[in-house]
């Protein structure tokens, strides 16, 4: 036999086993996906795409990261303030200083210090 007739039988043979291989029934069951997990699979690859080829994606996330922040410090600093003025009607009306109210206000102010929104110490 020459080497131009092995060549031709050795891919004739390997082309042949492939698709005799594709036809058999497979060895174990498989087991289906869940439609349940393939939903969900399928909505967070739409929703990456979406966040991929979305070109204002970052900035509408920045922006909804710094409304957050600034709520979330509005928040503090209204909570603040109303334990600020408990203290002071407090301590205004019934002449007594209350302790317990004073280290609320105290850790209400370090949390609004603390948080995103406070001017001082944050470079932007």
């Amino acid at each position: 036999m020459s080497v131009v007739m092995r060549k031709v039988l050795a891919v004739s043979i390997l082309f042949s086993s492939q698709i005799f291989w594709a036809q058999a029934p497979p060895l174990s069951p498989q087991q289906p996906i869940p439609v349940e997990q393939e939903t969900k699979r399928r909505a967070h690859q739409e929703a990456f795409e979406q966040w991929a080829l979305d070109p204002d994606a970052q900035q509408k996330a920045a922006s909804a990261k710094e409304a957050a922040a600034t709520a979330e410090f509005y928040s503090k600093a209204r909570h603040f303030v109303d334990l600020w003025q408990a203290l002071a009607a407090e301590l205004n009306d019934r002449r007594t200083f209350n302790a317990k109210l004073a280290k609320q206000v105290s850790k209400a102010f370090h949390d609004m210090e603390k948080s995103d929104g406070w001017p001082v110490g944050h470079p932007k």
